[in-house]
């Protein structure tokens, strides 16, 4: 949560595997707490574990992500886990984080009608560990946590947690788009195929899941032209031309009518952005269809990638989900305004 303390490679996304040890050695590394709250002006309260687990699919070496499970569906959940075990996010989880960028992402899961502002997570957690002693936390690895206490809850103060089925991106919203390549950005290169005009045509872009800064680090998938955004094309409309990169060496790449989007219904459900030559007209499904395939190796993992797109699916194979794409992605991509 600060430079002094160990952070995973980036935020979690939907799809992410985690894991985390369900037996370890200390006490401190899976413990319950008790989060407590006011909702429709009521005291609430309800019980948690809560653990930090490594995102091996962003490829961390530590547990870096702080993760809370209410007890009832930990215990439903992993009751019986042994050892090391991993578990995916899926659109049943939310999110609590520090700031518009995504920095120190936590997960939640637990009863959707529980709505505790974000700090009072952090806070039970790190009261919990206070109680350890300091001593006991510091050999532990937690003296940043223990010395930090006041300052760490204020940085979440004030936001309920964000789901990860996404509000809709709109023109004027920032991105914040990678400018390196990473191993888990959903199987880069893609390569999409089209009919136009008679002909059949191809293109390769890359994939990204990244954070929506306007909208309090909501993720959105984005694809976009491959010459657009390697570092050795001379293309005019590279991203470096059109966005300037922040401290993290992210493109603040901003919607506008240069941007096309995809989605899944009329109310913008799930929508998702493609930079690219606007005079290429491939059929929303193409985009789509392409990140299902790169997930063919594991139904749960291409499962959880159509939750993205807003497709709901329940004991089905790849082809089926694929013909539910065809269905829902039959239209062109529209232009912001």
């Amino acid at each position: 949560m600060s430079q002094n303390a160990l952070s995973s490679t980036r935020p979690v996304v939907i799809g992410d595997t985690l894991s985390f040890d369900t037996h370890p050695d200390k006490d401190e590394d899976l413990m319950e707490c008790t989060v407590k709250w006011k909702q429709d002006g009521k005291e609430r309260s309800a019980k948690y574990m809560v653990f930090k687990a490594k995102n091996v699919t962003a490829g961390d070496t530590d547990p870096c992500v702080p993760v809370f499970v209410q007890t009832s569906y930990y215990n439903k959940t992993f009751e019986n886990s042994n050892g090391v075990t991993e578990f995916m996010i899926t659109s049943q989880w939310h999110y609590g984080q520090r700031d518009e960028t995504g920095a120190d992402r936590f997960v939640v899961l637990h009863d959707e009608e529980n709505q505790p502002y974000q700090h009072r997570f952090i806070a039970s957690w790190l009261i919990n560990l206070e109680n350890l002693v300091h001593d006991a936390a510091s050999a532990a690895g937690y003296a940043f946590y223990a010395d930090k206490l006041d300052e760490l809850g204020k940085a979440y103060l004030g936001d309920y947690l964000h789901s990860y089925s996404s509000l809709v991106v709109q023109s004027g919203d920032v991105l914040l788009v990678p400018s390196k390549l990473k191993f888990f950005s959903f199987g880069n290169l893609k390569t999409i195929k089209w009919m136009q005009r008679g002909s059949e045509r191809s293109a390769e872009y890359y994939s990204f899941s990244v954070v929506n800064a306007t909208q309090k680090g909501q993720d959105v998938m984005f694809f976009i032209q491959k010459e657009w955004w390697q570092s050795d094309s001379t293309s005019e409309n590279h991203i470096s031309k059109i966005a300037t990169k922040n401290a993290d060496g992210q493109y603040e790449f901003k919607i506008d009518a240069k941007s096309q989007y995809g989605q899944a219904d009329k109310t913008g459900k799930n929508r998702w952005v493609v930079y690219h030559d606007k005079e290429r007209h491939p059929y929303q499904h193409r985009f789509v269809k392409s990140i299902l395939h790169s997930q063919a190796d594991s139904l749960a993992q291409a499962q959880a990638m159509a939750g993205v797109f807003g497709i709901k699916v329940i004991d089905v194979n790849l082809k089926e989900i694929l013909d539910f794409a065809g269905g829902i992605f039959g239209d062109s991509l529209h232009t912001f305004n």
